[in-house]
């Protein structure tokens, strides 16, 4: 009998922790379309999952990442506030160097802690995190601000729904 050579292979599912809801497939999907700016966005968030050890990065991810970072150092210093974040939930811990960054963006306008927000509100959805109810109205007038904090979240939301298992909360709610 003859090898079958049809070239179909069986695709296995990437495991998801959670599914998102229908209106953050749409959007991530749209922002997509848009010169892949979801997917650029999401690779940060991605990276500090991977440095934590939350979740795994694919060779393009990696690819990209590194891009992102020759680039004045723009994935770098985008994965520092989701970090912060992350070491406020109890997962894992932020370098010196992370650290710095984070308090300079700080300094410059807030950035550090507006970019912090969106990521603290998926952690705060998924029930790994708790937000300060200072956070909540940031988050809220980001929101307002043609809904950039939602738009945000969605694209934390993303990378958060690509771990292979939804981590325990590991600080008391």
């Amino acid at each position: 009998m003859a090898p079958d050579h049809s070239g179909s292979v069986a695709q296995v599912p990437r495991q998801r922790a959670f599914p998102l809801t229908g209106a953050e497939q749409f959007w991530y999907i749209l922002h997509c379309i848009y010169f892949g700016a979801a997917y650029f966005a999401k690779i940060p968030t991605k990276k500090a999952l991977s440095d934590v050890g939350l979740a795994e990065m694919t060779g393009w991810e990696r690819f990209w990442y590194m891009v992102q970072c020759i680039a004045f150092g723009s994935g770098y210093l985008a994965k520092v506030p989701v970090k912060k974040a992350l070491s406020e939930a109890g997962f894992g811990h932020r370098t010196g160097a992370e650290q710095f960054w984070y308090v300079l963006l700080c300094i410059y306008l807030g950035v550090g802690y507006f970019t912090k927000l969106p990521m603290k509100k998926a952690l705060s959805d998924l029930r790994l995190d708790r937000m300060t109810d200072a956070g909540q109205f940031w988050y809220v007038l980001l929101c307002i601000y043609f809904g950039a904090g939602y738009f945000a979240k969605v694209l934390h939301k993303k990378a958060l729904s690509e771990m292979p298992i939804l981590p325990q909360p590991r600080l008391a709610l």
